[in-house]
This record gives structure tokens, C-alpha cells and sequence, in this order.
């Protein structure tokens, strides 16, 4: 019966955009309507609960080793709070602090050898017991042990067997997720020579040591599009130059506590959710759209001189692409700790976001809206974690501020 509902509640949804849209929606429209399982939402749903963020801790901020700014941050299963610091020379490093903010340790260093890292990637990660850390500079992963955060292993990411199989052959690997399951979910992209789609982004299954454990992609999710340099004269972009364009669908995902998987794209209100074998499950829908497109500002926020006004509609008109009415309507999706979805909602163009928490069902639990200066950085037992930075106005980087900030999470039923 609820299927039904649903499914009613889909075509009515796709009756209404094809009456008042473009062709480009009304094809949107058509596939979200056609999907198995699919549960849609009023756009204008309300909250279950009202949210209170009390602010409990900060991290960093004083009594630190120096950094210019934090980069990001994890909590371990110590309550303990890892801290991603981004050096004047750009490369990082990581830093343990207790969770009454007092400061504990070093994980590795700055180096090439054994337990040593140079730029460790944005998705740092802990799971079973072990820190995951990908170094983008050396192209290698290092396991460190929560335990006293002592060097484990690394593996050379060029060694990977993975690498060798067809279904991968001559993509990138740009990232992972660790599982419960002490295994990976590796992340292959591909980056087209000119500008448009390139194949699909693909998930792979594999151990700690880069060996696939299944031949075929776990989950495929379609590429962004890029504008590369492809154009001629005052408006070439620099060579090595790929841009990619989140209001035409750039791909947002999350692992849960038991591997399943969560996808989104930035350019419209549809999630999916996978089982850990990368079989789909369901998906649910708002139909909000983002704040009025306007290419202008976008081209200022984004690129600033690495593009033009010419370059994008021509790549887009090569495309066969219409501009769109809209800006991306999420920026970002996070899974916590209690399986609730997280996703940042753009309210105005281009900083202005709301964060909608939701059940692993869809259903809205609540609104949040986030302190300025500050970026969610993790979310554990009932505590929300930010990095917060505040430049001062300066160009000199010891006055500026940057720390995390912890906040308890009280609901409260509306």
C-alpha cells in the first residue's frame, strides 16, 4: 500500500512538472517518477523536532602546534577528536586531542618513509579500529591503530591489483571508503580530454592491500560534467584545467555504520540507498529546487579569469545542454553514527545553506541551521563537530582563528 502511495504521489509529482517546465525537467521529472520504491516528499514538510546546538568544547584553538587552518576533523572510538592542520607549506598533519580539548599526540609525520605522510587527503578516515589515511602527495594509504595511534602499514596506491582490471583500466583512483568490515570501497573517476561526461564513477571492492575482491563495481554513478581546455584564444583555459559543474549533477554519497551506501546529486533532491552488496534498495524525493541560476555569479564564485561567460555556453551548447533555471539545490550529504542523513540545502546563492537532518527512511527530522564560519566535520553519540575559521580580514596567517567546536544535539518534539 505504501508503495502505491508512493507511486501515485510520483506520477501527480511528474504530471505537474511537465505541465509547467522545460523539456530538460520534464525528462527529469520522467526518470525520478519511473524509479522502484520511490517515496516522495511535500517539498514544504515540516520537521518532526525543533534542534538546539549547545555548544560543549573547542579543539585547537590555543596550546596547538602551529597550522595555518584546520582542514577537517574525525572523531575515533575514544571520543577523541583528530585534527587535520593545514601547514603554511600546505602539507598536513594530524593531531589528537582528549575529548575535555586538552592536547595528546602526533599520528606520524611530516615525511616519504614508514608512518609518514605529506598531504593526507580531505577523507581521512576511522573505522575498526584504524586511522585511514590517504596521502595524495606520495600516492600511498597508511593504516595507523586507535589504540596508540602507532603506524600499522602503507600500501603503494600504483601497486593495487585493483588498477589491472578492465573495469577500471586508466581511470583515476581518487579516493575510499572504510568499511565495518575492515575492507575498502575504492573510488575510480574519470576526466574527460575535452569538456562534457566522461564514464562512470565507479566503486570497487578491495582490501587494505588493494586487492579486489570482486571483479565488477559494487555501485557505477554518473560522471559530472567538466569544462576542460578545449577553447581557442582569450578564452583557453589553462592545460591541466578541468572544471566541474555541480548545478548539472555532480555526485554526493555516504557510508553507514553497516556499509550501506547513500547517493545523491547536487542538482536535484533525490536519494538512493544501496545494501552493502550494491544492491538498490529505495529512494525518496523533495521536490525543492536551488536558488534562480545565474551564470555571472558563478563564474566569479567558481573560476574567477579560468573561465568565461563564452566558454561555459559554448561547451554547454557542444553538449546539447540547456542552462539551467537553478543553481544546485544540496551541496553535501553525510550519514552519522545513528544511520540519520545529513544534507546541506542551498537557501541563497552562494553561501547561505541549511542542513536538513533526515531517517535512513527520508522522513524530515529536522532543521539546522549552522553558526557562520563554520563546516560540519563529523557527527557522533548525539555531538555535532565543526571546524570553524575566521581570517580576520588578514593576509597574515597567525592572525587568523581556527578550531573545531563540539555541540550537543538537543531534539526536541514539535
Amino acid at each position: 500500500m505504501k508503495h502505491s502511495q508512493s507511486l501515485l504521489l510520483s506520477i501527480l509529482l511528474c504530471f505537474f512538472l511537465i505541465q509547467c517546465s522545460n523539456n530538460s525537467t520534464s525528462e527529469k521529472a520522467e526518470y525520478i517518477q519511473e524509479l522502484d520504491s520511490l517515496t516522495v516528499y511535500p517539498a514544504d514538510s515540516e520537521p518532526t523536532y525543533e534542534v538546539d546546538l549547545i555548544q560543549e568544547q573547542s579543539f585547537g584553538g590555543s596550546g596547538k602546534p602551529y597550522w595555518m587552518a584546520i582542514a577537517g576533523c574525525a572523531v575515533d572510538d575514544n571520543d577523541r577528536v583528530i585534527i587535520r592542520g593545514l601547514k603554511n607549506d600546505f602539507k598536513t598533519e594530524l593531531h589528537v586531542y582528549n575529548p575535555e580539548g586538552t592536547y595528546r599526540t602526533q599520528i606520524g609525520r611530516i615525511g616519504r618513509g614508514p608512518g609518514e605522510y605529506e598531504f593526507i587527503s580531505s577523507n581521512f578516515q576511522i573505522n575498526t579500529g584504524k586511522i585511514f589515511l590517504h596521502d595524495e602527495s606520495i600516492k600511498r594509504l597508511s593504516l595507523f591503530t586507535t589504540d596508540d595511534y602507532s603506524f600499522e602499514k602503507a600500501t603503494r596506491l600504483e601497486d593495487w591489483d585493483v588498477r589491472d582490471l578492465d573495469a577500471v583500466r586508466n581511470m583515476k583512483l581518487s579516493g575510499f571508503y572504510a568499511r565495518s568490515d575492515g575492507n575498502l570501497l575504492s573510488i575510480f573517476k574519470g576526466y574527460p580530454t575535452g569538456s562534457g561526461r566522461t564514464g562512470n564513477t565507479k566503486f570497487m571492492l578491495v582490501d587494505t592491500d588493494g586487492n579486489a575482491l570482486n571483479p565488477e563495481p559494487l555501485i557505477e554513478l554518473p560522471s559530472p560534467f567538466y569544462i576542460a581546455n578545449d577553447s581557442q584564444g582569450d578564452f583557453m583555459l589553462p592545460v591541466s584545467a578541468r572544471i566541474p559543474l555541480p548545478f548539472l549533477g555532480s555526485i554526493l554519497y555516504g557510508l553507514t555504520n553497516d556499509d550501506e551506501f547513500y547517493t545523491a546529486r547536487t542538482d536535484e533532491f533525490l536519494i538512493k540507498k544501496y545494501d552493502s552488496e550494491g544492491t538498490y534498495q529505495f529512494a525518496f524525493y523533495y521536490p525543492v529546487m536551488g536558488p534562480p541560476f545565474d551564470m555571472e555569479s558563478f563564474i566569479e564564485r567558481k573560476s574567477g579569469p579560468m573561465l568565461s561567460q563564452y566558454a561555459l555556453k559554448n561547451a554547454l551548447e557542444e553538449a546539447n545542454i540547456e542552462i539551467p533555471e537553478s543553481f544546485s539545490v544540496i551541496q553535501d550529504l553525510m550519514v552519522d553514527d545513528k544511520n540519520r542523513i545529513w544534507v546541506s540545502v542551498m537557501v541563497e546563492y552562494p553561501a547561505t545553506y541549511e542542513w536538513w537532518m533526515l531517517a535512513e527512511s527520508g522522513e524530515l527530522l529536522a532543521k539546522i541551521i549552522i553558526p557562520d564560519n563554520e563546516t560540519i566535520c563529523d557527527i557522533q553519540n548525539g555531538y555535532l563537530y565543526t571546524k570553524y575559521f575566521d581570517s580576520g580580514d588578514s593576509n597574515d596567517t597567525e592572525n587568523w582563528e581556527s578550531k573545531v567546536v563540539k555541540y550537543s544535539i538537543n531534539l526536541t518534539e514539535r
